[in-house]
Formats: structure tokens, sequence, C-alpha cells
């Protein structure tokens, strides 16, 4: 009997933070994350997990709905180790719920490194990087919490600190800058990220002039996502590069950035992306155009943290350090396995799939559809 997809159920799940998230966003402090996890079983008994990834609480329930009735129905009783041809069936059912289709093409590719006896990485063509080099983000508060939060990131290796920026007509975002350039000295970068935080370019590149002397790495999405020629006169008139994150909602965003010159880096997300898949293809259109990229995070659980390195480690264009820090942001995580961070970088799972197991402890006290 060939290989089939017997059920796919999604459970959506709300994971506590340690620390509220604040940034310029436009959100509420995040206290907690609204995400799905996604369970694909096949006809011979293998399970393969994914997660729906969303950070700022918003639509997670939703989108485990659209699996359950849609995305799911439309893939039981196919071969799961036809991937993309999963991934054509999920856009031709519906569009949008990016993350949804990330999270069941996710499990997806742990049933087939399950099924090869591989990583997933591996089942992508092998890695190109051993490792992927993190960063630490700090969100709005007190220069000298902030200070006292990274010390510990700093002395285990990680190389670049992300400062939350989009604070115009105050002093604050310089303090907060001031004060980590001064703690990390010179052998560590500092980059900064102002969610798209500023209304015009001449605002924008007034506040980051103010910031350049603090000799920053990289300015992240300092105006909305879709003024990318206001985004290209703002790289044109700062001396740091630019990273477009928001920008990149989805994977055929990359050409437009590329396209209007608006960025000197990409920062790429598997779950808005709509998969690894649609990340590397994002990757690659980056290369093509003479840029690098970067990984971002929906501050993922285990699961989609995993995902997030087997990808990165296979795009040839990875450069700067990545958000693969997600789930470190929660008090316990919804996997049994520790992932491998060593020197400032993470280091894929080598187990078959995703390398990721699911704790069903976590999972109960977590989920919301009891």
């Amino acid at each position: 009997m060939p290989l089939t997809i017997e059920s796919i159920e999604a459970i959506p799940v709300r994971a506590p933070r340690t620390k509220p998230m604040i940034s310029a966003g436009g959100f509420a402090p995040l206290r907690v994350s609204d995400f799905g996890i996604v369970r694909v079983r096949t006809s011979d008994g293998i399970e393969g997990l994914g997660e729906i990834s969303m950070n700022n609480g918003r639509d997670g329930a939703i989108q485990c709905d659209d699996v359950k009735r849609l995305l799911g129905p439309a893939l039981v009783g196919t071969n799961p180790l036809d991937v993309r041809k999963a991934i054509v069936t999920m856009d031709r059912t519906m569009d949008g719920s990016e993350p949804a289709k990330a999270a069941v093409e996710m499990a997806l590719w742990d049933i087939a490194g399950k099924v090869a006896g591989k990583p997933v990485y591996e089942i992508l063509g092998g890695k190109i990087h051993d490792r992927v080099f993190i960063r630490w983000g700090l969100a709005f508060g007190d220069p000298a919490a902030g200070v006292e939060e990274i010390a510990p990131w700093i002395a285990m290796g990680v190389r670049t600190i992300k400062v939350k920026i989009g604070r115009p007509g105050t002093n604050l975002d310089a303090e907060m800058v001031a004060a980590v350039r001064d703690a990390v000295g010179d052998d560590v970068n500092v980059m900064v990220d102002a969610n798209s935080g500023y209304r015009t370019p001449l605002q924008a590149v007034q506040e980051i002039r103010r910031l350049e002397p603090y000799r920053l790495q990289l300015v992240e999405q300092p105006i909305h996502r879709k003024r990318l020629a206001d985004l290209a006169l703002i790289r044109q008139r700062i001396s740091t590069p630019i990273l477009a994150d928001e920008s990149i909602r989805h994977w055929p965003d990359a050409y437009e950035v590329a396209r209007h010159s608006a960025a000197d880096a990409l920062g790429i997300y598997i779950c808005e992306a709509g998969g690894i898949l649609a990340a590397l293809n994002a990757a690659a259109i980056g290369e093509a155009a003479g840029l690098v990229v970067t990984i971002g995070s929906q501050c993922e659980l285990g699961i989609g943290t995993a995902a997030m390195a087997h990808a990165a480690v296979c795009m040839p264009n990875l450069a700067f350090e990545s958000d693969v820090t997600g789930h470190l942001r929660y008090p316990v995580d919804i996997i049994n396995e520790r992932l491998d961070y060593r020197d400032g970088a993470i280091h894929p799972p080598t187990a078959p799939g995703l390398g990721v197991t699911l704790n069903e402890e976590v999972l109960e006290r977590w989920r919301l559809d009891r």
C-alpha cells in the first residue's frame, strides 16, 4: 500500500512569556503568544510535527481552523512525501494563511526526514553552513536592565545585540543604544529594529543619524512595509545597511524589495513566507539580486525554531546573525529536547526529520481547545 496522509490535526496553544515584549510595532505589551501545533499522521503510523507561529497573539486559533476546515481535508489521502505538490494544493485551496501552510509543510518535511532516516537539512540538499549565528533582541525598557539582560548572552558568545527603537522625539532610543554599546564595547555588534516606527522618511533619517555614532551593524525596517520607495530613500541617506523585515511578508515580496533597491539585506521568516521551501525561494531571489539574508522570528516555540535552523543552514547567502532564539523567551518549551546552542550559534538537530518531539504535558497545559 502506498504511504498516505491519514489525518491532520491543529491544536491552538497559548504560551506565557518570561518577560513582556514591548516595541514600536503598535501592539500592547506581549505577555503571551498564541500558536498552533500541527500533527500529521500517516497510514504507517509516522507522525510529523509543525508549528503555526504568530507571535502577536492574533489569529492563532483562526489559522488552526483553516487547517482543520480547508488545508487538512485537501491533503488527507495524498502522499506526504509529495511536499511540493502539497504546497500547490494548499495554495489552490485557499489564499493567505501562510503560517498555517508553513506548519503543515513543516510536518511533511518532518515525515520525509523520518522516512529517509535523515535530518531535514539533508533532505533539502545538505548544509552550506554548520551553524547559524544568533542575536539577542532587547525590547523597550530601562537601559540598565537591558545591559543586565544581555550579559549572559555575551558570555555564551552571542556577537550581535538587537535593540528595539522607534520612539521619535525622545532620547529613549539613544539612551538604550548608548548603554548597550558601552557595555559590549567594540567586539560585539549592535543593530537596531524600528518595527516601522517612523512616519516619514525624513523623520527616519534624522532619528537614525542620531544613533549612527554608536556604530550600528544594521537598521531593521524603519518605515511601513509597503513604502518601498521611502525605504530606498532612507537607505540612500544613511550610512548603515538596511534590513527589510516586515516588507518580506510573503516570499515574492523579496523581488519587490530588490526591484526598488530598498534594502541591503532581507529578513526571512519560515512562517510568514509560507514554509521552508518558500523561505528558500525568498533567499534565492535575494541571492540573484546580490542581497544577503538573515532569519527573522515570530518568537517561535521549539518546533518552529528547529525548522528555522534546518532551513537557514541551507541558504548560501545567509549573513549577519539571525533571530533563531524565540523558544528561549518562554519558561518552558513545547518540545522535549534542548536545542544545541554553542559559541553564539544554534546547530540544527541531527536526528531524522526536524529532530524534535512533542512535550505532551506542556501541550495539555497550554492548549486552548479543551
